[in-house]
């Protein structure tokens, strides 16, 4: 019984000291490697060049001490965004960025973890020369855009601007198609809605406005008769016009208002001639709108 109790105990005491001595190595050990890191731009568009590839591999060596010398792949194919003030113009089609960039950033993350260097000195970005123009807005939606029943458009649907000034690469100008999107509404009297700007993205963007205001009124029709006399030479005619237009306009203007009443002057008779004054307005019919003279 001492035998066995003396030989576990001299096994769980060499396990422990195994333990104890891989430790102490882990500890002391020192490693690197190299590891593909990508520096990555903010946005394809950068000061007055459009960048053809937004990610860029760069090789980098990392390095660590002690249990953290076990995982040095786990920063492989990690990705670092460097900021647009960064990058500076070398040559026609290439932008720069200094490889110390992405490996401050990197020591910064992951200080005291790991180690990080790089023998290059430069990360080059392939860009091309931005395209500007102004690109006309077009309306998507109107079929989600309902009248009341009796309504009438006093002012069609429109945008306002029409059209802006955008910056991009020259295939994706040469694409553009931008539009607003209307939402399903029922247009009772003037409306405007602020809407976005569809179809601007990371190789097109707007220099100007991203935002568009869509506007556009409506009005309740009606009819409404007037009754006007008119002087035909030496006669007097009762004259009945039929208007149509908005109905605010028609209750709270005077015929004169609304319409011009004369006549035109025949060899035998006098024809009535009704025209609006005012637009929106309509005339439907006019009673009678030939007069006799009197004495032909």
């Amino acid at each position: 019984m001492f035998k066995r109790l003396f030989h576990r105990e001299f096994l769980s005491f060499l396990a422990l000291t195994s333990v104890i001595w891989a430790l102490i190595t882990v500890s002391k050990a020192e490693r690197s490697t190299t590891v593909v890191i990508y520096a990555n731009s903010p946005s394809s568009i950068v000061e007055d060049q459009f960048i053809t590839d937004t990610s860029i591999a760069l090789n980098v060596e990392v390095s660590a001490s002690g249990i953290n010398a076990l995982r040095l792949q786990e920063v492989d194919k990690e990705s670092v965004v460097v900021e647009a003030s960064a990058f500076s113009l070398k040559s026609e089609g290439m932008l720069v960025v200094q490889s110390a960039e992405v490996i401050a950033q990197l020591n910064s993350v992951y200080r005291g973890v790991y180690s990080f260097s790089s023998a290059t000195a430069e990360v080059m970005f392939p860009c091309e020369a931005l395209e500007r123009t102004r690109v006309p807005i077009s309306i998507e939606g109107l079929q989600n855009i309902r009248l009341p029943e009796g309504y009438k458009w006093l002012q069609a649907i429109t945008v306002e601007p029409d059209s802006i000034d955008v910056v991009g690469s020259p295939e994706a100008v040469f694409r553009a198609r931008l539009h607003v999107s209307l939402p399903d509404f029922l247009w009772d009297g003037n409306h405007a809605f602020d809407l976005p700007v569809e179809g601007l993205g990371s190789n097109l963007t707007s220099i100007s406005k991203e935002r568009i205001e869509v506007r556009g009124a409506s009005a309740l029709w009606t009819e409404n008769k007037f009754e006007v006399p008119l002087v035909l030479g030496s006669q007097i005619v009762d004259v009945e016009v039929w208007v149509s237009g908005p109905k605010k306009a028609l209750l709270s203007r005077t015929f004169e208002e609304l319409i011009t009443l004369s006549a035109v002057q025949n060899a035998s008779n006098y024809t009535i001639v009704a025209e609006p004054v005012k637009e929106n307005i309509s005339v439907l019919s006019i009673t009678p709108n030939r007069v006799e003279r009197i004495g032909q």
